[in-house]
């Protein structure tokens, strides 16, 4: 079998040869591809995979392209390591700030967009005058290009639900529960026209020839928490698991943070798999308790903490953590192999193949 195989079996329930081994190592090839002042290359970075035989599933072309009406603009200016971007409207403007980081090639917002009440109302109106249209062509030659060595996913608008959207993206945590207490009424009604907003988008990926969906939620639930999550999250997850199964889509969600108060949650909403599982000492979680919550109610996609490719650990701790692993889950049938959440860029081409070999090893 090859991986689009292997994880297309575990998805419809059934045993593969092998456990699949999927990675997302696009956090390290864009770091390696910005060292060497060279352009992102979709045939170079294939060529990565295959050089570390590793299962390709992201990061493929979106399945939509957005517009916006002429009266909005966004400007994006940077001054030594800060990123300042604005969206000016005629309602006003929204300004955020993040800082890059040197050491870890990652960014980090300072501000974000939205800082007041007055605020979401922008917000609001940049969104009710957003376009989408299929971009169905972009997506369709690079699954073609990928059979054999995995297969791409199609990722929903970052993120599905409007309130993660806020947390994550435009507010902050800090600010969405200040606003909570200050007007309900307004964060309750941006998120109805997100989720309006977001209607076109669903109809896009519904029609696509994608059979994996993902929910980018980035989500972390001592972050988000219980309260939020079965009020604003889970019955917009329900709504749009079941549009997307109905058309025979396999419906995930990215966890990468904690997953104790989540994982339960997310079972209860339908979803096929949790993608991005990190499990204990570096999550919240053991991998002996997931699976215990999980009980074959939902794959488990993940279980190799980004943080043990980088040489901060050494070769016998990460050789054995993988090792144990793969030994504890090799006879259970809902599980595909990842990294949680990424390869980081100071990890070796040779630790990425040990996997690999590691897994044919012990995974039989």
């Amino acid at each position: 079998m090859n991986e689009r195989e292997r994880l297309l079996s575990v998805l419809n329930k059934n045993r593969p040869d092998l456990i699949p081994w999927y990675a997302d190592l696009s956090w390290w090839y864009n770091y390696k591809v910005i060292e060497k002042g060279l352009n992102w290359n979709q045939d170079d970075y294939l060529k990565l995979y295959i050089e570390t035989k590793t299962g390709i599933y992201v990061y493929a072309p979106n399945l939509w392209k957005e517009t916006y009406s002429e009266d909005i603009k966004f400007i994006n200016q940077k001054k030594d390591n800060l990123i300042i971007s604005k969206i000016i409207t005629p309602l006003g403007t929204l300004e955020s700030i993040s800082k890059y980081l040197e050491n870890s090639y990652t960014t980090a917002y300072l501000t974000h967009f939205i800082k007041n009440l007055d605020d979401l109302k922008i917000m609001q109106y940049i969104f009710k005058n957003r376009k989408v249209s299929p971009n169905y062509e972009e997506f369709e030659m690079i699954d073609k290009k990928w059979d054999g060595y995995g297969i791409p996913v199609a990722l929903g608008p970052i993120c599905v639900s409007p309130l993660q959207t806020l947390i994550t993206r435009w507010a902050g945590i800090e600010r969405v529960i200040d606003i909570f207490f200050e007007n309900r009424k307004i964060l309750e009604k941006t998120i109805e026209i997100l989720e309006e907003c977001n209607d076109e988008i669903f109809k896009i990926i519904e029609n696509s020839q994608s059979l994996i969906i993902i929910f980018p939620e980035n989500l972390s639930s001592e972050i988000t928490g219980r309260n939020f999550i079965e009020k604003y999250e889970m019955p917009y997850w329900k709504k749009k698991i079941n549009q997307l199964k109905r058309k025979n889509k396999f419906v995930g969600i990215h966890n990468d943070g904690s997953l104790k108060g989540s994982l339960p949650l997310l079972i209860e909403s339908g979803f096929d798999f949790v993608e991005a599982v990190t499990p204990a000492p570096f999550g919240d979680i053991s991998i002996e308790e997931i699976f215990k919550i999980a009980d074959n109610r939902i794959i488990i996609w993940g279980g190799i903490p980004g943080a043990i490719f980088s040489p901060l650990y050494n070769q016998k701790y990460f050789e054995n953590f993988i090792k144990n692993l793969i030994l504890f889950v090799k006879n259970k049938n809902n599980f595909i192999l990842g990294v949680a959440d990424q390869v980081p860029p100071d990890a070796s081409k040779e630790r990425i193949l040990r996997v690999r070999e590691i897994l044919e090893k012990y995974g039989k």
